[in-house]
């Protein structure tokens, strides 16, 4: 309901959600209560996420969908894979409290681009179903 009424701001407010998430395991990663507080957080912030990029990504695309949902599905998967390998990297080189940062920074990217991207992928208005 809310991906076809409020998708940018859906969108806005699970990254702002996903930004406050990193912050707070970055600043406050020993303490027991901020991080299962910030555990269920990360769960409501992301756990919708999938469904909001392909919302906005079907949107986009148009009639190109098929392709682009093809697309997202390998950047998807790709990312993922990508994450893993950084990750351990950083794990091994800069220690666990590097991830948070490294979220942080990617999030607040994520919001920047979400942000701007109003015209295309957000547009305003009910969307069209065929």
């Amino acid at each position: 309901m809310l991906i076809d009424r409020a998708l940018r701001l859906l969108v806005l407010v699970s990254l702002t959600a996903f930004a406050a998430v990193s912050l707070a395991f970055g600043l406050f990663a020993a303490s027991p209560v901020v991080t299962i507080a910030a555990t269920i957080l990360w769960g409501l912030s992301f756990g919708g996420a999938a469904t909001q990029i392909q919302t906005a990504l079907a949107d986009a695309a148009g009639e190109g969908v098929d392709l682009a949902n093809a697309m997202l599905t390998t950047t998807w998967n790709g990312a993922i894979a990508a994450g893993g390998i950084v990750g351990g990297v950083m794990l091994d080189h800069l220690g666990a409290g590097s991830l948070a940062w490294a979220v942080l920074a990617s999030t607040l990217l994520a919001l920047v681009i979400a942000s701007r991207a109003r015209r295309h992928a957000f547009r305003p208005g009910p969307r069209a179903f065929d």
